[in-house]
């Protein structure tokens, strides 16, 4: 099964994981709040989304990078066009931003509520060894949820 991605961000880790993922045939979609970011992973074969909500629509992982608990919460949990508003049950949630430990315990619990999968998992890389497919998650995550988002795992990182 090839893995349908959104990606939340666009920024130098996101887009080093993008371009990975896009070489290891992964479909992408990707919303970034600056869209002019997002012209060299189009060009990679990436879809450009107008939105969170857009880039989590009909998709089986949506992954982010965001900079603070109060960006990861718009673009997550915003009503309108936040990721979980379009998140159908059963989607992969993988969160690779460094968040404050209470905030992802209340995303967690509102995406597994919802019906989704979730995965805390910050990386230790820099943007050319994730790119290369060297990064290390540091993961969170139950049994199922890990199981589910594994084969993405293994093409975006190092075991």
């Amino acid at each position: 099964m090839t893995y349908k991605i959104g990606f939340l961000g666009a920024g130098r880790m996101a887009s080093a994981m993008i371009k990975r993922l896009l070489s290891q045939g992964f479909d992408i979609k990707v919303w970034n709040r600056s869209q002019g970011k997002l012209a060299p992973l189009v060009a990679l074969g990436a879809h450009a989304c107008k939105s969170p909500a857009d880039a989590a629509n009909d998709v089986d992982a949506v992954i982010s990078f965001m900079a603070s608990d109060d960006a990861a919460r718009d673009v997550w949990l915003d009503n309108k066009s936040g990721a979980l508003s379009t998140m159908r049950p059963g989607t992969i949630a993988i969160e690779c931003s460094t968040l404050s430990h209470g905030f992802v315990k209340d995303l967690a619990q509102t995406i597994i509520d919802a019906g989704c999968l979730y995965l805390d998992a910050p990386v230790t890389a820099v943007p050319e060894q994730v790119e290369a497919g060297k990064t290390t998650f540091l993961i969170g995550a139950d049994d199922a949820a890990l199981e589910k988002a594994r084969p993405i795992l293994e093409a975006a990182g190092q075991k």
